[in-house]
């Protein structure tokens, strides 16, 4: 059997790829973002959110360790080898990668156990109890192990460009950790009348529980497609797969890069928890305590998560598609997918990430609860700065994506350690020169300088035509500003203040969000904008609209 034959029925374009992973992220965020509200009612306290939020914090830096930066690494050396058609040396990838992650989980995860103590010590707010920050990061610790085993079979899936299959294992695993966590926790408080902590309890362990369902599920789904995979294999008489010691060097050397960019790149939620509150002291905040704080940033840093779908969902596709293109040394296509990428996301990030300027305030009153106004204001005021910080955490990884698919990987190390160093050298004394507003500009000058070393790497090298992506760009911001015209409008009614019931608070949320988006995508539809961004005819839609209306 011939491997276009087997291929044809799977092509897509990047731009597709990269819109089902996001789609797969967004829903897997958006029923993280939903699940809050009767959660945080059944955790009770701003303590046991503190705990949840902070452990969650923790176990995503170090499961960022356990993984070593080895899924993308799996997807570079599948796509790069099915490229070539030697699918041996893809089993044998698949192989070696899957053994290296278990290892990796299991150290990271006896580490975190046998660490507990000390890791609560040194992150459990203020005021809280260590013995309960520590049960819960010896809890989680389970999941450091299981999760990496996942993220194996995801990036061997993600390599055959099978992007349905990493979307949904994204949405699956956040539906049963949502639904185990909600239906335990409820019980465990409401039934058996037991303290809420068992509730925290039984919240991280769901991850360990979601993520070992989701195995199981990747493996049937996908078993059609490993099967057709050691079937071409099998064909490949002639052609023997590298040697293992070979592809195991050749996994760690893509990996760690990887490893680094993720240390480096995504410290700063560890050092904005770190010096949230001794910055906020030297600013004058000693009124709000730090649990309270800790709170809010963790709600921020929830609600940004849903525009950030974007980074990772197309960077799932960037690398298999442009590692492909550069296999066959089709530059022009490596080119096409770097601007189609770059539009895309722009397209969508800055209007969902202004919404959140826009509406922050109904936003937070319907997801969260609040002791009193002044919580709700703390609450609207950091999550209209952390707009701005959605927009960057967005847009800017993209393009350290981009570098890192096109081989770069020592310059993309580089840029990341400097934003890693711009971060923590300002970070402390922006806070304390502006507050809250000072740990997000201490951000966004990280990202600036951090995305403008990522521009003149990949110009330097593919000398991509920006003339259209910035003509776009403006035609963009003019639908953002219809958007925002449109808004002036609801606020004028009292819609976007209101805050006395949150039932007709998402309702004014809902109908405001609809409209506000059918005016920014109407003017950039008019400006032709979205059709060739994501290449459809809106004319030939509404003529098979239409036609379809007649027949019915």
């Amino acid at each position: 059997m011939s491997e276009t034959k087997n291929m044809s029925k799977r092509k897509q374009s990047m731009l597709l790829g990269g819109l089902i992973s996001s789609a797969g992220i967004f829903i897997s965020k958006f029923l993280g973002l939903i699940y809050v509200i009767p959660f945080n009612y059944i955790l009770q306290t701003n303590e046991n959110q503190s705990y949840y939020y902070s452990t969650y914090n923790i176990y995503s830096y170090i499961l960022t360790i356990a993984t070593a930066g080895l899924p993308f690494a799996i997807a570079t050396l599948i796509a790069k080898y099915s490229s070539r058609g030697d699918y041996k040396t893809c089993l044998l990838v698949k192989k070696i990668s899957f053994i290296t992650m278990t290892a990796f989980g299991f150290v990271c995860m006896l580490c975190m156990m046998l660490g507990s103590g000390m890791i609560a010590n040194v992150f459990c707010p203020e005021d809280l109890d260590v013995s309960i920050m520590k049960n819960v990061i010896i809890i989680i610790s389970l999941a450091v192990f299981i999760i990496p085993v996942l993220s194996s079979l995801r990036g061997f899936y993600q390599g055959l460009k099978e992007l349905q299959i990493y979307s949904m294992s994204q949405v699956l695993e956040q539906l049963v950790r949502i639904i185990f966590l909600l239906t335990f926790g409820a019980l465990i408080v409401y039934v058996f009348n037991q303290d809420a902590v068992w509730a925290l309890y039984f919240s991280v362990f769901a991850a360990s529980v979601s993520g070992f369902l989701t195995i199981f599920y990747i493996r049937w789904k996908g078993n059609h497609r490993l099967i057709e995979v050691k079937e071409l294999a099998r064909a490949q008489e002639l052609k023997p797969a590298k040697d293992a010691n070979v592809v195991f060097k050749e996994l760690l050397f893509v990996a760690i890069p990887f490893l680094l960019i993720s240390i480096f790149g995504y410290c700063d939620a560890v050092v904005n928890q770190m010096d949230l509150k001794p910055g906020l002291a030297a600013f004058g905040e000693m009124a709000y305590t730090a649990e309270v704080n800790t709170s809010v940033f963790g709600r921020a840093t929830k609600i940004i998560a849903i525009p950030m779908v974007l980074a990772p969902g197309f960077s799932a596709a960037i690398i298999p598609y442009i590692t492909s293109a550069l296999e066959h040394k089709n530059m022009k296509l490596v080119r096409k997918n770097i601007t189609e990428c770059i539009e895309s996301v722009l397209y969508i990030a800055i209007p969902v990430c202004f919404a959140l300027f826009v509406f922050a305030k109904p936003i937070m009153f319907v997801l969260f609860p609040h002791v009193d106004n002044a919580q709700l204001a703390l609450d609207t005021f950091t999550m209209k700065w952390y707009a701005l910080e959605a927009l960057c955490a967005t847009v800017c990884p993209v393009f350290s994506s981009i570098v890192m698919a096109i081989g770069y990987r020592k310059k993309i190390v580089i840029n990341t350690m400097l934003f890693a160093l711009i971060k923590i050298a300002t970070n402390r004394l922006f806070i304390t020169w502006w507050g809250i507003p000072g740990m997000v500009l201490s951000s966004a000058f990280a990202y600036a300088v951090f995305t403008i070393l990522n521009v003149y790497v990949i110009q330097k090298y593919f000398h991509v035509n920006w003339k259209y992506t910035f003509r776009k760009l403006i035609f963009i911001v003019l639908g953002v500003l219809g958007f925002y015209l449109l808004s002036l409008l609801f606020t004028s009614f009292g819609w976007i203040d209101h805050h006395s019931s949150k039932m007709v608070s998402l309702l004014y949320l809902m109908l405001m969000g609809l409209a506000c988006c059918g005016v920014y995508f109407a003017i950039t539809a008019f400006c032709n904008i979205p059709q060739t961004i994501f290449h459809f005819d809106l004319g030939k839609i509404f003529s098979k609209i239409k036609a379809k209306v007649k027949r019915t």
